[in-house]
């Protein structure tokens, strides 16, 4: 058989905790088609190790004082709106890029070994990783890669800037790793197909990026790509001839099939290959009059019987370098969803046709299969909801099988299905968590959205699982098309009043809380009249998926963008889980669900944060005794600036800021608010502050002379009691006059819920 090798490469930027699922899926099903010679990439996580690596983070602090030098802002009178973002990137690099640089390696270290399980090493190392992927950020400015997006300046919704960022050297990152760190050894390896999986928008320019150079280097290779955001763009990637450049090809939905049979057609056709039969293919076709190239799509493929599919395979992977422990294996027990009537649900669509799932038997025996291969008990169940069946029918078939495994999944609420006995068998059979559906506690909402529930069932359910020691999640949603301020508030009252951390506890640990946005696929789009909206068409934006529009009645969508805002704030005082610095946990996917899978339920692992120290304001009293063996943290780090940087950051969280800027979610921004953000926030007036920075101890803290003045002295005295000593002549602090007693008491208060005084060891 002609040797054929294949290359199948998961692309920047996604989440480093875990991997994905779709390329093991195919890889598994092209070797049962024959082809011996299929290797799997993750170059998210690859990538994510570079850039938060020692030696990458000092040269990014030398590009960053070459490219934006900090000393570059002073003697201005004043700071305009367009200069916020890079005056922040600027000053936090300054006075913390060295030290980042020192730490990173020992912080991944943490996040990948035993001491990922104590929370007192955890959480500097989490927010030493975030920190220096600001540093990263800076150092291509004003691109921003964080844990969880990368966007630039570049919007994805336009054909022609996708094209531009695939080619900006001073901005896009992705570039220079490619050539350095993934194109040597593509060349030398010579892949006759490479595959792309692009599931988030945030992949797009990486995944052109890579794919332009693979085709310029390798112009024999077919590069193709899927993905769910290619299901929901394919046909206007299709449109634009100009993107052949990184592409030949693009599957749609499901992508085993027709890999098999794109494969199959260029194994024995070459580069010419007719691939006009193969279902579910895009491609481009270069047979044009005068070489025209245009894109051609063929008819869709019959969908996957799943259990027929074989056992994914992770085999390539790097385990050893996500950023956890141990690490999760994703396995889908259905495909698309049994429900698929809410409103502004696209989900389904991103599968393709159908509804379909395994076998409860075939789903234990490959779990069972997985984890004798990889030595991995942790699984992350890819579902877009269980169906109630599957619900009572799983558990007991893992249970009986002795899978012996510990899992997590998405959910509708089912109250027929999440009874007590049944949320009881789901723990036995190793569920620890599951994330409900819930949007909004307003029924009229509800019914809008076609939910097909209502709060109390909801709450009934999640109480069911809570009891059984399962950990619940709660999607939900601020700005649906007529929401109201008071019906979002409304939304917020009942999850306060049902959260873990109420009086009493109720069952809800964990929100996850997005902005409403409108698709091109969802109902809403499909008919906005019944929702109260207008839908505003951007005709440049060529590649749109979101669009903005205009609400009859309820919120604006900035007023929504704002009552996000109001809606957090009031979950973070709310939640146990996201109290100070626990957050850490919730924005790292996995994270928090490794504790419950080790044993720890989830009130005990809320008690280990707290006895951590990491809710720091339950603790400390006002006495001075609590005060008393408190020092400066170490490796204080502070700077002289010209202007606020807190001030710099506040303006720049404003919605109107947040709207004018690529979005978190959809990637998309509105650079024509640029202005009306600047007339509305005005300029930042100069105003000599000291930006510090402790590494790993706290966010970065503006202070006025007099405190860091007060921290210098302590870092001298060791402690406050020792401070107080050398401010009496050995006496305590009632030596002193009233006055100063309480102003220091004050003061020193507020260093420590500043994070800038700390138990000392």
């Amino acid at each position: 058989m002609t040797h054929f090798p294949i290359q199948l490469i998961f692309p920047p930027q996604a989440h480093f905790t875990q991997p994905y699922l779709a390329l093991p899926c195919i890889k598994a099903w092209l070797q049962e088609a024959g082809f011996d010679d299929v290797q799997l990439e993750d170059q998210a996580v690859e990538s994510y190790d570079r850039f938060l690596s020692a030696d990458y983070l000092r040269w990014a602090v030398r590009r960053v004082e070459a490219r934006m030098p900090i000393g570059g802002f002073e003697g201005r009178d004043e700071l305009d709106f367009g200069d916020l973002e890079a005056f922040r990137a600027a000053a936090e690099t300054a006075v913390s890029g060295h030290a980042l640089s020192a730490r990173v390696e020992d912080a991944k270290a943490v996040l990948r070994g035993e001491d990922f399980f104590d929370p007192g090493k955890y959480v500097p190392a989490a927010r030493t990783l975030f920190h220096a992927l600001r540093v990263v950020s800076a150092a291509w400015f004003p691109t921003r890669l964080t844990a969880h997006n990368f966007t630039m300046r570049y919007s994805i919704e336009r054909s022609d800037e996708v094209l531009a960022a695939t080619r900006d050297e001073d901005q896009n990152p992705y570039l220079s790793y490619f050539r350095e760190e993934v194109l040597p050894r593509l060349v030398e390896r010579a892949p006759r197909v490479v595959g792309l999986s692009i599931i988030y928008g945030s992949q797009l320019i990486p995944a052109l990026t890579l794919g332009r150079l693979i085709k310029e280097a390798l112009p024999d290779c077919h590069v193709t790509a899927g993905g769910g955001f290619l299901a929901y763009i394919g046909d206007k990637l299709l449109s634009r001839p100009a993107l052949s450049a990184c592409l030949d090809s693009i599957v749609f939905h499901e992508g085993e099939k027709p890999m098999a049979d794109l494969c199959t057609a260029l194994r024995d056709g070459g580069p010419s290959a007719d691939l006009s039969g193969i279902g579910s293919l895009g491609w481009f076709d270069h047979g044009g009059p005068l070489g025209e190239v245009r894109g051609v799509k063929n008819h869709a493929a019959h969908p996957v019987s799943l259990n027929d599919a074989p056992v994914p395979d992770f085999d390539g992977l790097p385990f050893e370098t996500y950023f956890s422990p141990d690490v999760m294996l994703p396995y889908d027990v259905n495909r698309g969803c049994y429900y698929g009537e809410c409103s502004f649900c696209t989900l389904p669509t991103v599968i393709g046709p159908g509804y379909r799932t395994r076998k409860a038997e075939t789903i234990v025996s490959h779990v069972k299969e997985l984890k004798a291969r990889y030595g991995r008990s942790n699984f992350t169940f890819v579902t877009d909801c269980l169906p109630p069946g599957m619900i009572a029918e799983l558990p007991v078939a893992l249970i009986e099988g002795q899978a012996d495994i510990k899992w997590w999944c998405d959910a509708r609420v089912e109250p027929r299905a999440y009874t007590e006995e049944g949320a009881r068998n789901l723990y036995e059979s190793g569920c620890r968590k599951l994330l409900f559906g819930f949007e909004t506690a307003v029924p009229r909402l509800l019914r809008l959205m076609k939910k097909g529930q209502s709060p109390a069932r909801t709450l009934e359910v999640a109480n069911n699982c809570n009891d059984a020691g399962i950990s619940v999640t709660f999607y939900a949603m601020v700005g649906f098309p007529s929401e109201t301020v008071a019906e979002a508030r409304e939304t917020l009252a009942f999850l306060q009043a049902n959260a873990a951390g109420a009086t009493p506890p109720g069952p809800i640990r964990e929100v996850s809380l997005q902005t409403f946005h409108i698709d091109e696929v969802a109902e809403i789009f499909r008919d906005p009249q019944t929702y109260g909206i207008e839908i505003v068409h951007d005709d440049q934006a060529d590649l749109a998926l979101y669009h903005d529009y205009r609400a009859s009645s309820g919120m604006s969508q900035l007023e929504a963008a704002e009552m996000f805002d109001e809606v957090m704030a009031g979950l973070r005082e709310s939640l146990p889980l996201f109290h100070e610095d626990t957050i850490f946990y919730f924005m790292q996917k996995s994270h928090y669900f490794l504790h419950l899978a080790r044993g720890t339920a989830p009130d005990d692992f809320i008690a280990e944060c707290r006895a951590a120290g990491l809710a720091r304001r339950d603790q400390l009293a006002t006495e001075e005794r609590s005060l008393g063996q408190l020092g400066a943290p170490a490796g204080l780090i502070s700077c002289e600036r010209a202007f606020r940087a807190t001030e710099a950051v506040r303006r720049l969280a404003h919605p109107l800021a947040r709207a004018a800027r690529p979005d978190f979610l959809t990637g998309t921004y509105l650079p024509a608010l640029e202005a009306e953000a600047a007339q509305e926030l005005g300029c930042l007036p100069p105003e000599r502050r000291i930006l510090a920075y402790a590494p790993g101890a706290t966010e970065f803290v503006e202070l006025s002379p007099d405190a860091l003045a007060l921290l210098n002295a302590l870092t001298a005295a060791g402690t406050v009691d020792g401070l107080i000593e050398d401010l009496t002549g050995g006496g305590s602090s009632q030596d002193l006059p009233s006055a100063h007693r309480d102003k220091l008491h004050t003061f020193l208060h507020d260093l420590h819920d500043l994070g800038l005084i700390t138990p000392t060891a």
